[in-house]
């Protein structure tokens, strides 16, 4: 037999000559309509009960020797004590850290040995613990399941380490503007209503071990849990299994969850976080959905996907391919037991801001009040039904997906036929359900940006409610920059050199030198002070200059460098203007022609500014200040919240601890109380990572 690989040249020929004409052909008539779609067959499931009360669904699956047990405790975040807020989430984390049987080492060593995994988190409406593992060894994962679940002791030494990684986490979180949108919004949508429960530094340090013992004695309870086990089992056998290792769980009622409505809104509200020296508006705009259950759901997911769905969307094509506003721009569902929410997320460039939420604004009427092209919604379509054969191909997306529509009330035949119902949608549907579950009246606006730069850009749409990015009202008036009301006398500043380490955890894993010296140029006295820092993958070299009697700056040229990006910065300053360029990391060049207030303080002088405060009689300091990155002024605050004896590489010192804000975010700083007050600790938000200082020459 001759194989395409035999055939003649001249045939082959004539083959391309066939092809190349088809292709002309295809071309001029467009890409051919997709063909019907490949049936697939979702797995059958059986449901069970255990003696004890819970639930058990079995989808067998033998292709491979593998089994997902998926355990859903039916109580999350949601279900969080007004106060600790994050209870949920850190008892689920803690079942791996101790049980009467095993200590955390022996449980990580047994599931390594086992090549599985085992792991539980929480999320709004319920807790999932969630077990994979080779059929051969399922009993044995079970045994270690069965006794996280049910007999966890939350060690206290654990818990303390958890409470660390949990506060180090968030505030890495509330470090991002984005973020901060994201837990605003959630806020402001949710009210009162348990599902804008979100961990705070507050809730978190103020959590107790007890707290934890009480939530899991009072809500893991067999007759509150869902088991889906999906895979290599026989539905008998799994719950027999079941039955032996969880079979003695002690039951007990659950109290149900009692919640306040949401607000319900009537008119578009505007809520504006003020986040100095910001160079972008990270913008959040939505409101409530129905709950997961309304019949109206899949049409919703359609018309969702066409407005805000990849880079198919109208928002990703309007804000970024035809404008060039940002990079990306989205519209995002949260369905839930109870109300769900949509929101439309983008990031913005600070001088476009009005523009990008006036097309916003424009796409969300247009979908409500005309029919989408059936082009855009066959892309919609044809990506949503494309796409669901590959979220259900192995055991742990079925055990997900099946738990998940369980707990949500959803009908039983929802999985299977959702292809068939997202295939279904029309134009006339999608425009029947943007008219009544879309309401651009009645949406909630969160802008996260800098008020001084952008606030009269969003105000253009309403009424604007200001607050900081720790959620305080605040006043125009009261983040205005102005001139200084402080005068610095750097005369007692030295020559001298510090060393710091760069340290993360304590260990040291880089070096920062910064070399302060004082010289005659053209009759003018001036300090110098040069920093080289780097480790981690970071560097940095400055050079700044000011005048030693009145503490003006000169000039500064620094380049850093992160990751195989860098920057730099040349600046020099008359008094009245501040003048020279940045080069950026995303590689492009601004030019700086400013003029600011008397007493404005060049980037880099912030720690000279701490060295000569008078902390003794002001508690609160603020001075301007100039952000190269944004090429904007923000008021640098430097705030005593304490005393007390540190120790660093150099020794033991008195320090005042200082929490420096007014820019991208705030800085934990010990300043050595004797003048000056040099800086002896600096701690960087969300990380673990700090300058201690380690040698002073």
């Amino acid at each position: 037999m001759m194989t395409d690989r035999q055939l003649p040249t001249r045939v082959l020929s004539a083959a391309l000559l066939v092809l190349a004409s088809a292709g002309s052909t295809l071309a001029q008539q467009g890409p051919p309509a997709p063909g019907p779609m490949d049936p697939i067959s979702f797995p059958e499931y059986a449901e069970y009960t255990l003696s004890n009360g819970a639930r058990v669904i079995v989808v067998e699956n033998n292709e491979q020797p593998v089994v997902t047990v998926n355990l859903r405790i039916k109580s999350g975040s949601a279900y969080d004590p007004r106060g600790r807020e994050g209870l949920a989430g850190s008892t689920a984390s803690m079942l791996n850290k101790g049980t009467t049987a095993r200590d955390s080492k022996e449980i990580a060593e047994s599931i390594d040995f086992l090549g599985a995994s085992i792991s539980a988190s929480a999320g709004a409406d319920w807790t999932s613990a969630t077990a994979t593992v080779l059929t051969a060894f399922l009993d044995e994962a079970l045994e270690i399941m069965a006794d996280m679940v049910k007999n966890p002791t939350f060690p206290e030494e654990e818990f303390e380490i958890e409470r660390k990684r949990a506060l180090t986490a968030l505030q890495l979180e509330l470090s991002s503007a984005e973020s901060v949108a994201q837990r605003r919004f959630i806020n402001g949508v949710y009210g009162d209503h348990p599902y804008a429960s979100l961990p705070t530094e507050q809730s978190m340090t103020e959590m107790q071990r007890s707290d934890m013992v009480d939530f899991h004695s009072t809500y893991y309870r067999p007759g509150n849990a869902l088991f889906v086990v999906a895979g290599d089992i026989g539905p008998d056998d799994a719950v027999k299994k079941l039955e032996e290792y969880f079979g003695d769980w002690g039951t007990g009622e659950v109290p149900a969850l009692t919640a306040p409505a949401p607000p319900a809104r009537t008119e578009r509200e505007i809520f504006f976080y003020h986040k100095p020296g910001s160079v972008q508006a990270v913008i959040r705009a939505g409101h409530l959905l129905e709950p997961a259950t309304h019949p109206d759901w899949v049409s919703m997911d359609v018309m969702m996907r066409i407005l805000g769905g990849g880079s198919q969307g109208w928002l990703y094509r309007a804000l970024r391919q035809e404008k060039g506003y940002t990079y990306g721009a989205y519209a995002i569902v949260a369905k839930r037991i109870e109300q769900g929410y949509f929101v439309a997320d983008t990031e913005v460039r600070n001088e476009v801001t009005d523009s990008s939420l006036a097309e916003l604004f424009t796409l969300l009427d247009k979908i409500r009040d005309e029919p989408v092209p059936q082009e855009d919604l066959e892309l919609a379509v044809n990506a949503m039904t494309g796409s669901f054969p590959r979220q259900i191909e192995t055991p742990q997306q079925v055990a997900g997906r099946v738990a998940t529509s369980q707990l949500r009330g959803l009908p039983e035949d929802y999985l299977e036929k959702y292809r068939d119902r997202v295939a279904a949608v029309d134009v006339g549907e999608v425009q029947r359900v943007a008219q009544k579950h879309l309401h651009p009246d009645r949406l909630l606006v969160v802008v996260v940006g800098d008020a001084n730069e952008i606030y009269d850009q969003v105000a253009r749409f309403g009424e604007v409610q200001l607050f900081d990015v720790e959620g305080n009202a605040i006043t125009l008036a009261s983040i205005a920059v102005g001139a200084s009301a402080f005068v610095f006398d750097p005369s007692i500043i030295e020559p001298v050199t510090l060393v710091y380490d760069l340290s993360m955890q304590g260990n040291a894993m880089g070096e920062s030198t910064n070399t302060i010296t004082r010289e005659t140029v053209e009759g003018r006295e001036i300090i110098k002070s040069e920093e080289n820092m780097s480790g981690m993958g970071f560097s940095r070299e400055q050079t700044l200059t000011f005048d030693a009697a009145t503490f003006q700056g000169i000039e500064v040229m620094s380049g850093q460098s992160m990751g195989g990006r860098s920057m730099s910065v040349e600046l020099s300053f008359d008094g009245t203007v501040v003048k020279g360029s940045v080069a950026k990391m995303d590689g492009t060049t601004s030019e700086v022609d400013t003029e600011v207030p008397q007493g404005t303080l060049l980037p880099g002088m912030d720690s000279y500014a701490i060295w000569l405060a008078d902390f003794e009689n002001n508690t609160e300091i603020k001075v301007p200040a100039f952000n190269a990155s944004s090429g904007t002024l923000y008021s640098l605050s430097l705030n005593v919240v304490g005393k007390s004896t540190i120790t660093v590489p150099a020794g033991d010192f008195e320090v005042y601890e200082l929490e420096v804000s007014g820019s991208e975010a705030t800085m934990k700083i010990f300043a050595r109380v004797a003048a000056p007050h040099i800086v002896i600790r600096q701690d960087f938000p969300g990380q673990p990572v700090s300058l201690l200082l380690k040698e002073i020459r």
